[in-house]
C-alpha cells in the first residue's frame, strides 16, 4: 500500500478532503474552520477548495454547532462538527448526549441514519492550562447511542476519521492536540479506513500486557522500546475506541501474560479504566497473576505552569518504572 509521510494534522486534512470530495452531502463547521484554516489550522486551505456552503464558519457557540449539525443529520447530510477543545464540549453536552445520541433510537424509524462527528482536540502537555487540558473521554464514552474514538497516530488519524465520517450513526472523535505535528506514514488510497472498534497490537511479548489510547500508547511504545533494551518484552495494545470496546486482544494477550498495565492520561478516579480493568478482571481472574494496575494522572487540575504539568503528565520513564515493578511481583 502506497504511502506518504505526514503529520497528524495533515492525515485529518487529507481525511476530511477525500470525504468531502466522495460526498457532496459532508460538510464541516465550527470556529474559524473557513477562512482561518481552524483554530489549530487542521482544515487549512479545505474553505477555498469547498467554499462557504460547506466549510460553515460559526459563532463561538458549542451549542450552537452541534444544534445546527444536528438538524444537518437529521435531513440527509453529513456533518463534522468542530469543537475547538474537548473542555468546551461541555457548552454542548445536552445536546450531543440527549439529542444527537438518541434522536434515532427515539425516533420510531422515522429517522433512518443520525451520521455525525463531534471533532475535538484533548489532553495536557501543550501548555494550555487547566480549561485547555482535560481528556473526558470518559464521560461521552458513558452515553449509549455515541461511539467514542481516539487517535494515536497519523495512520489512525486519517483512517478512524474517515471511518467516522462514514458511519450513520453519531461519532465523538478526540484527537490528541500534543500529537498533531507527530509524523508518521498515512496510505494515500483514498478507500483507507480504520474500523472503528478495533484495536490495533502495537508491539508483543510475554513478560507484560499494557493497553490504551492516544498519547498514553506513543509514550507507552517509548517505554516498550525502553523495556527491550533491557531485555524485557511487553506487549503494547492500542484500544483505539473507547466505545466500543474491543478487549478481545487485551483479553488473549493477558491470558498469555497474567499481567495487565493500562494507560491512561486522565486521572485514576473515575476514569475509563476502572471500567476496562473489571471488564478484564471478570474474563481473566483465573489467570492473573496480580491485581490489574493503572498508570494514570494523579486526580488533580492540569496545572499551567510547565514544571508541574510535566510533573503531573505521563512520561515513558514512569511507565516503563511502573511495568517493572509489576513484572518484579512475584
Amino acid at each position: 500500500m502506497e504511502t506518504k509521510k505526514m503529520t497528524y494534522m495533515q492525515a485529518l486534512r487529507l481525511a476530511m478532503d477525500e470525504e468531502m470530495a466522495r460526498d457532496e452531502k459532508v460538510i464541516l463547521l465550527g470556529q474559524d474552520v473557513g477562512i482561518l484554516g481552524g483554530a489549530y489550522g487542521v482544515t487549512g486551505d479545505l474553505y477555498h477548495k469547498y467554499g462557504p456552503d460547506r466549510i460553515i464558519d460559526s459563532p463561538l457557540a458549542e451549542n450552537a454547532i452541534v444544534g445546527f449539525g444536528i438538524g444537518a443529520a437529521m435531513t440527509g447530510w453529513r456533518p463534522i462538527m468542530e469543537i475547538m477543545k474537548m473542555d468546551f464540549s461541555m457548552c454542548a453536552l445536552d445536546p450531543i448526549v440527549n439529542h444527537l445520541a438518541k434522536y434515532r433510537y427515539m425516533s420510531g424509524g422515522q429517522i433512518e441514519k443520525m451520521p455525525g462527528v463531534v471533532r475535538t482536540a484533548i489532553g495536557g502537555g501543550t501548555r494550555s492550562g487547566p480549561h485547555h487540558s482535560q481528556s473526558v473521554y470518559g464521560l461521552f464514552a458513558a452515553f449509549p447511542g455515541l461511539k467514542v474514538v481516539c487517535a494515536s497516530t497519523p495512520q489512525d488519524a486519517k483512517g478512524l476519521l474517515k471511518a467516522a465520517i462514514r458511519d450513520d450513526d453519531p461519532v465523538f472523535f478526540c484527537e490528541e492536540a500534543a500529537a498533531y505535528r507527530i509524523k508518521g506514514e498515512v496510505p494515500v488510497d483514498p478507500d483507507f479506513i480504520v474500523p472503528i472498534g478495533k484495536s490495533r497490537v502495537v508491539c508483543q511479548g510475554d513478560a507484560l500486557t499494557i493497553a490504551g489510547f492516544g498519547t498514553a500508547v506513543l509514550k507507552a511504545t517509548k517505554a516498550a522500546q525502553m523495556l527491550r533494551e533491557e531485555g524485557i518484552d511487553v506487549e503494547l495494545i492500542d484500544l483505539r475506541s473507547l466505545r466500543p470496546l474491543d478487549l478481545d486482544p487485551v483479553i488473549a494477550s493477558v491470558r498469555r501474560t497474567g499481567k495487565l498495565l493500562l494507560v491512561d492520561e486522565f486521572t485514576e478516579t473515575f476514569g475509563i479504566t476502572g471500567e476496562i480493568a473489571f471488564q478484564v478482571t471478570r474474563d481473566c481472574f483465573d489467570v492473573l497473576k496480580s491485581p490489574v494496575e493503572r498508570c494514570t494522572l494523579p486526580d488533580t487540575i492540569i496545572p499551567a505552569a510547565p514544571t508541574m504539568e510535566d510533573f503531573v503528565m505521563l512520561s515513558p520513564a514512569k511507565i516503563a518504572d511502573r511495568a517493572k515493578k509489576m513484572i518484579d511481583k512475584k
